[in-house]
């Protein structure tokens, strides 16, 4: 039986750049989509001899906005990796982004007669007004339609992005955001809720906008309520929060997403993609127009390349795992290195247990966050880095 490996897809490509976006994506470019992906799938062929000897579990594009392109460029790479799929059928999951205001009815049943079958559809916010404060060019009905169109198109299994906290966003908005959405998931299959913590980065627009006083933020304390609101709220309407920023019902879990947590093998194709094979992460170069002449010339396109010792691997193991809910299983991790958690990193797992970050469970075997130690995560990697 072959082992399995994920596939991820880049797609560079937007229609506007949001205020807070510091990903390599273009909004300036539609004039190379076409020569773009010819390159990707020609890199996806240069890796037939590893994509011959695994199997492929699972699929996703990300982007940029996979959505704003043309569905037949998503139908190319999908019949090229086919040609590595001798059943369709074993696939666990394809997933593809969408925007809410380029997702029509006949883009989607392309995506799912394709064999796409999950959506992740990026929602950031309910309300127009905050969607407009940080430069997304969708609005609430675009969202809806998204939802009526994805049900019509046969999806069954759907996912959101939410981000928080946002300038202009209010707990008020925010538990109105929260409880909108749980009144359509049943009606649209919604099954997967993404919840992430705004990060603010430098050179992005919104970065200008609040450092210039033009936008806020909420303050720390609303900060915290709102994250308790979140947590309550998607707990009551059965979503379980199985990793730090996510939350699904139960067998909805991002599985693609697992591969990464799981620290299992997965390439990435595309300008900026990384991949994770033999104990390796490389990553390719981020200039679209240098991914598009080193693939016509036939030359490297791989900028970044770290081979990982055993002990690296074990402490990456630990920080992945202990972003789910499970964390890390003691008994998995002596199968998985030969070696006991505890003979190397007692230390440090004492420490975090005296300061109430970590939970030791006894008789699941499991090592895992508290909650105190999932709003602190960051100190908690610290000790394995």
């Amino acid at each position: 039986m072959k082992e399995s490996i994920g596939v991820y897809i880049h797609i560079p490509f937007c229609e506007k750049k949001c205020f807070y976006c510091d990903f390599v994506s273009y909004d300036n470019k539609n004039d190379l989509i076409k020569e773009y992906i010819d390159s990707l799938c020609i890199e996806i062929l240069r890796n037939a001899e590893i994509l011959s000897e695994y199997d492929i579990s699972t699929i996703y594009f990300g982007g940029g906005t996979p959505s704003c392109i043309e569905p037949e460029y998503i139908t190319k790479i999908m019949d090229t990796l086919k040609l590595f799929i001798p059943d369709f059928n074993s696939l666990k999951e394809v997933t593809i982004e969408v925007n809410p205001n380029s997702a029509s009815l006949d883009k989607l049943k392309k995506y799912y007669d394709g064999g796409i079958n999950r959506l992740s559809i990026g929602l950031q916010s309910t309300h127009d007004k905050i969607l407009k404060n940080i430069g997304r060019i969708h609005s609430y009905d675009d969202f809806t339609n998204t939802l009526e169109n994805a049900t019509n198109a046969g999806f069954k299994n759907i996912s959101l992005d939410l981000i928080y906290p946002l300038p202009g966003l209010k707990l008020n908005s925010f538990k109105d955001s929260l409880n909108t959405i749980m009144k359509l998931k049943d009606i649209y299959n919604i099954k997967h809720i993404s919840v992430y913590n705004l990060e603010v980065h430098e050179s992005t627009r919104l970065k200008f906008l609040l450092d210039e006083g033009f936008l806020s933020l909420c303050d720390e304390e609303e900060e915290y309520k709102m994250r308790d609101i979140l947590n309550t709220t998607l707990k009551d309407n059965n979503f379980i929060k199985y990793e730090i920023s996510n939350y699904a019902l139960e067998g909805y879990q991002s599985k693609h997403n697992l591969c990464y947590w799981n620290q299992d093998k997965y390439l990435g194709f595309g300008v900026n993609a990384s991949s994770f094979f033999n104990s390796k992460r490389y990553r390719n170069i981020d200039d679209i127009n240098e991914y598009i002449k080193r693939i016509k010339e036939n030359k490297d396109i791989v900028v970044e390349s770290e081979q990982l010792d055993k002990l690296s691997l074990m402490k990456e193991y630990i920080i992945l795992r202990l972003r789910l809910k499970d964390g890390v299983n003691i008994v998995d991790f002596k199968e998985r290195f030969n070696i006991g958690i505890f003979d190397i990193f007692k230390t440090e797992f004492d420490v975090l247990k005296k300061d109430n970050l970590i939970n030791i469970d006894n008789k699941s075997k499991n090592i895992y966050l508290t909650p105190r130690g999932e709003e602190v995560a960051n100190l908690v990697w610290e000790k394995f880095i």
